[in-house]
């Protein structure tokens, strides 16, 4: 007991540590679960049931994403279902829109609109009366004009009706893709008259209408509808507004933000849903466990990403070839060439960094799974790509939004980079341990003001900029495995806040993955930037590389495990503070073991440092993977120093212990 009282009280500073007390990093237990499960309830199957490519990547990839790390802390597969039935839905609503051959999502929301003055907001030259860029049809000033009363900005347009002609207001579209899903969308109402409202997309040359929807509602309500564009070019299209009887007299219809875009893949948001996907079939794949219940879907969501989402992109006849090799190092992808997706005045064609970087991070995934090479090469040569584009300033990086941008990144778009530089540095290639570093310290040295009691973060990434970007950071909170100042930084944003998006869903989530009360890097899975043997957040107690280390070759669940390896001499081990604890409460601290037999054994114990007891330990002799469950009171005074230490039974006798999945709960919780 002596010699095991002197590994949980060693003391080898292993992690990137700035001044985080226990009260500052405190998560008050099952707070954030508690409140995870809540917006879950209240949101969580609201977004994937939309067919928009937006929606799905800016909304519903987080919702997947936050399924699969709550699976991961809790292994409460309800998670997984929830993902499956997600995905299942998303997959059944993509569709070949434009015709390529390959299945897919699509939005409107940023391709060019294609008609002027959708919000009524300017008056015709020698005529205020009349929206500029519409034309009257029969009607004059006195029943088609603008209107103050609006949904909107200033002015909107009314239209009224006599009961004897049709009284409308129309504008040619400016310019149109053949064969393409066009949105017609605008907000309207009317004054509960019988002849109602409508609007529609006219084809003046075949003299056919495209697409049309009524309208009823007497107060401001939105409208869309998809319309598809003649098979060729050069029709006269038109857009027409009016109302939808004209023989009834005494109607009011009103129009305000009228647009028209095209609905266009976006190769940002495949990458984005993609990875999502890819990151459930790769969790099933890697978790034998799993395979019984899951591995059948997961190998038809590989499939449909391999054969549907990915060579879209390279292979479309509708798109063209994305992907740009610049060099024999460096690649990247362009927007196509063939639609013109964000303007009609180009004057870029390689994409952000963000955007591809999405899209080659599903890449990466998907090669840890079936190991096609071009896929691991795209994704290196991309993040090589993004890499020559960083700037060293000080100890810290910064990079622009593009090649061609002189702005900086922005905090919330660097999501996308850092996230996939991180796991480009997982998987050993392009970035080191030096690089993680830096991109840790551009958040903590400069973009956070230092605070953790009211954390602020800079808007981008070299320090400028205004703070309304500090909620967004949830890739930036797994960098908290090389500071712990991070995990803090993250949680205070959502302490006090309102939740309702599916982004903070994903941000509960990693919250909770680095909530100290109950213990991070519970699998050994994440390596300190300083050595790669040594588990991030775990402290070596009178260990070395190979004594204390992460091990690949014994792993519960994951891929690394812990393997403390005794000498015969003196103990050997890591630790871990253990924060934020309520006082007086049961825990319960479980985890699975194994060891190599023989008296060695493994043990693990939880001591409080500032009374030297042993609140609770457990040794263990398994020789094949075993569950082990601890339940201990917490210490009655919140400012005592609490340890978990893992080590061997008896560090005089050469053997060695395996220990991962280790974690803490109060008892009775979930988790």
């Amino acid at each position: 007991m002596k010699r095991w009282a002197a590994l949980a009280c060693g003391l080898v500073v292993g992690v990137v540590s700035i001044g985080v007390a226990p009260d500052e990093a405190r998560a008050d237990d099952d707070t954030w679960y508690d409140r995870y499960v809540a917006m879950d309830a209240a949101v969580g199957d609201t977004y994937y049931r939309s067919a928009d490519g937006a929606q799905l990547a800016w909304n519903e990839s987080y919702v997947l994403d936050s399924y699969v790390d709550v699976y991961g802390l809790s292994r409460d597969r309800r998670w997984l279902d929830k993902a499956v039935t997600h995905i299942d839905g998303m997959i059944a609503d993509a569709d070949d829109a434009d015709g390529d051959g390959y299945r897919g999502w699509q939005t409107a929301r940023y391709s060019p609109v294609e008609i002027d003055n959708g919000g009524m907001e300017t008056g015709a030259q020698g005529d205020s009366t009349l929206p500029a860029d519409w034309l009257r049809f029969q009607t004059t000033s006195a029943n088609a004009f603008r209107t103050t009363d609006r949904r909107a900005g200033a002015y909107a347009a009314r239209i009224d009706s006599d009961g004897q002609l049709w009284r409308k207001l129309y504008q040619p579209v400016n310019t149109y893709h053949p064969n393409t899903v066009y949105q017609l969308r605008f907000w309207s109402r009317t004054n509960g008259s019988a002849a109602g409202g409508q609007a529609y997309l006219y084809d003046a040359t075949a003299k056919q209408v495209l697409c049309s929807t009524d309208v009823t509602a007497t107060v401001w309500t939105y409208h869309s509808l998809d319309c598809r564009t003649p098979s060729v070019a050069g029709h006269t299209l038109q857009v027409w507004i009016g109302h939808r009887d004209y023989r009834v007299a005494g109607g009011q219809a009103y129009f305000d933000d009228v647009a028209l875009s095209g609905r266009f893949p976006y190769l940002v948001h495949d990458g984005m849903i993609g990875s999502s996907i890819a990151r459930f079939a790769r969790l099933v794949e890697q978790t034998p466990e799993l395979h019984e219940s899951y591995r059948a879907k997961a190998v038809s969501y590989r499939t449909f990403l391999e054969s549907e989402v990915v060579p879209r992109w390279e292979s479309s006849s509708y798109i063209g070839n994305t992907w740009y090799a610049l060099t024999s190092t460096t690649g990247t992808y362009k927007q196509s060439l063939k639609i013109d997706a964000f303007s009609h005045k180009r004057n870029w064609s390689i994409l952000p960094y963000n955007q591809s970087l999405a899209f080659s991070n599903m890449l990466l995934i998907l090669h840890e799974i079936n190991g096609n090479a071009a896929y691991l090469d795209r994704a290196r040569l991309n993040g090589q790509y993004f890499k020559n584009a960083l700037t060293l300033s000080g100890d810290a990086y910064t990079w622009p939004y593009s090649y061609s941008s002189a702005q900086p990144e922005d905090v919330s778009h660097a999501n996308i980079d850092v996230g996939a530089a991180r796991e480009l540095h997982r998987r050993g290639i392009v970035f080191t341990p030096t690089d993680m570093q830096r991109f840790t310290n551009t958040l903590t040295n400069t973009l956070w003001n230092g605070s953790l009691t009211a954390p602020k973060v800079r808007k981008f990434v070299d320090g400028t900029g205004d703070d309304s970007f500090s909620k967004y950071l949830v890739e930036w909170t797994a960098y908290a495995q090389w500071a712990k100042a991070i995990a803090p930084i993250v949680s205070e944003q959502y302490r006090h806040s309102t939740v309702n998006h599916g982004y903070d869903m994903l941000a509960l989530a990693r919250i909770m993955k680095w909530d100290r009360t109950k213990l991070v890097n519970q699998g050994f899975e994440l390596a300190t930037s300083f050595d790669t043997t040594q588990p991030a957040q775990w402290t070596r107690a009178g260990s070395t590389a190979t004594t204390a280390f992460r091990d690949s070759a014994n792993t519960h669940t994951g891929q690394y495990g812990l393997t403390i390896r005794s000498t015969g001499g003196a103990p050997q081990g890591v630790f871990q503070s253990w924060e934020g604890w309520s006082p007086a409460t049961s825990y319960t601290l479980t985890f699975s073991g194994r060891s190599s037999g023989g008296a060695a054994g493994g043990r693990v114990v939880v001591t409080n440092v500032t009374t030297g007891a042993v609140l609770a330990a457990l040794t263990f002799t398994d020789q094949d993977w075993t569950g082990h469950t601890l339940t201990f009171q917490s210490p009655d005074t919140a400012t005592q120093t609490v340890r978990v230490s893992i080590g061997n039974a008896d560090p005089t006798v050469a053997g060695a212990a395996h220990v991962d999945d280790i974690r803490i709960r109060v008892t009775g919780e979930p988790w």
